[in-house]
């Protein structure tokens, strides 16, 4: 009996190192690609933002052509003005929903980069999980025996009346 307690604590452990593991992996996991993730937006929005400054630059020059200096600005402004209003009014299609959608493959654990690390935790994990059920079950089986020994006891020494 002391054996299968040992083994019982045994399994326990081994269990819970590997969903630790596993856990480990998987925080590793998903932080870096969050990360890389937040660092691509941050630097795609900052090359897109100075693109469009150079550009808005370019197309005021371009315009002077035809249009006073002052003029040519107001109009790329009020462009810019109604490119902001329509980003404003898409952004739900453009960046939100592509966001979630990434977002969620990264912290509901679609798993890519550290998948010959997590793989093998996963299966030894499943195989604890069904060692410590079947110590679970023996032990509720020892115990319903144990409760029935009780229970036989009780009957033999409980003064009959």
């Amino acid at each position: 009996m002391k054996d299968f307690y040992n083994q019982l604590l045994s399994d326990t452990q081994a269990y819970l190192k590997t969903q630790y593991q596993l856990l480990q992996v998987r925080s590793i996991e998903q932080t870096s690609q969050l990360l890389g993730l937040i660092i691509t937006l941050f630097a795609m929005t900052a090359i897109v933002v100075i693109g469009l400054i150079f550009l808005a630059i370019a197309l005021a020059a371009w315009l002077e052509q035809w249009l006073p200096m002052w003029a040519s600005y107001l109009v790329i402004a009020g462009a810019m003005l109604l490119i902001a209003l329509g980003v404003l009014w898409g952004r739900r299609l453009w960046f939100v929903r592509p966001i979630e959608k990434h977002l969620g493959e990264v912290v509901m654990d679609n798993p890519q980069p550290l998948k010959q690390q997590k793989q093998p935790l996963e299966n030894q994990s499943a195989m604890h999980r069904e060692l410590l059920k079947r110590d679970m079950a023996e032990i509720r089986r020892d115990w319903s025996q144990v409760q029935q020994l009780f229970s036989l006891l009780r009957d033999i020494l409980s003064p009959k009346g």
